[in-house]
């Protein structure tokens, strides 16, 4: 059996130092705040970074998105627990809507990893200091892969992207299909 590897060329190379960038100041930066757990900052800039900035832009929004709602979630199974409600039906509770709204609209499938981790995570100190953490490092990781994919590196892909096409629009409408 023969294995084809994929092409591995200057745009291959340009996507992989951009991420090798923007994980370097996202942990920088993590590290400066002191976030107990810096590497939610470098996870989403791997998930975040795409081979063009349109594609950045549309999965940072995705992430960011899916992150408060799963956050808001958490924080409101926080408050059953701590007011004596049953961990099992909280969560329930909590993921039910969730996965009913990454049934509809797939892009929000972070909201339901972003509950469980920030509701059944074991935590230490201020009830909300947990979700408030997960949600700094989460926007960390997304601002550093953007910043970086607006520095115009060597061999940027420019098919994906059309000169008349904004930021603005693909925050608004995604990626054209």
């Amino acid at each position: 059996m023969r294995v084809t590897l994929p092409p591995f060329g200057p745009v291959q190379l340009g996507h992989a130092m951009r991420m090798l960038a923007a994980c370097a100041l996202a942990y920088g930066t993590s590290q400066l705040l002191v976030l107990p757990e810096a590497y939610w900052s470098l996870i989403t800039v791997v998930i975040v970074t795409q081979p063009d900035l349109p594609g950045t832009v549309t999965a940072s929004r995705n992430r960011i998105f899916g992150t408060l709602i799963g956050a808001a979630t958490g924080a409101l199974a926080i408050v059953g627990r701590e007011h004596g409600l049953p961990t099992l039906p909280l969560y329930a509770a909590g993921m039910v809507p969730l996965v009913l709204l990454t049934a509809a609209w797939q892009t929000l499938r972070l909201s339901c990893i972003t509950f469980t981790i920030v509701f059944l995570a074991p935590a230490s100190g201020p009830t909300f200091q947990l979700p408030m953490q997960r949600v700094a490092e989460i926007v960390i990781g997304t601002l550093a892969a953007l910043v970086v994919s607006l520095v115009r590196l060597p061999n940027r892909p420019t098919a994906a992207r059309s000169p008349d096409r904004s930021c603005h629009d693909t925050v608004s409408h995604g990626p054209r299909k």
